[in-house]
């Protein structure tokens, strides 16, 4: 993913975290919140109770992944937070694709 498609300053981790509506998914939490820019930006935190750095930075390699295919499709300028809970290191590529496109859909983001 393009670094003008995520978050990477602190401040903006906070504001969304605190200016946002929760779509949970029991693999994964996706936070929405008003973006200041033009285009939407994608946030990823895979917490230590995840697993090891390995499990961790598959978690974010997949996310990343998938969050790269509908960042063109969604249908406002937001910042999207997504969090991994701990399940999400036995679900496999697919269903955590599906948690996902279950989420962005629920926050009426995408496109179709």
């Amino acid at each position: 993913m393009k670094r003008q498609y995520r978050i990477t300053r602190a401040n903006d981790f906070r504001r969304v975290r605190q200016n946002c509506k929760i779509y949970p998914h029991p693999l994964i939490r996706v936070l929405v919140s008003e973006g200041p820019g033009e285009q939407s930006r994608i946030g990823i935190i895979v917490s230590k109770s995840v697993g090891t750095a390995v499990k961790r930075n598959l978690v974010k390699r997949r996310i990343r992944s998938i969050a790269n295919e509908f960042i063109q499709q969604l249908n406002k300028e937001v910042d999207i937070l997504m969090i991994a809970n701990p399940a999400i290191v036995k679900a496999d590529y697919q269903q955590l694709r599906i948690a996902i496109t279950t989420c962005l859909r629920k926050a009426e983001l995408l496109v179709e």
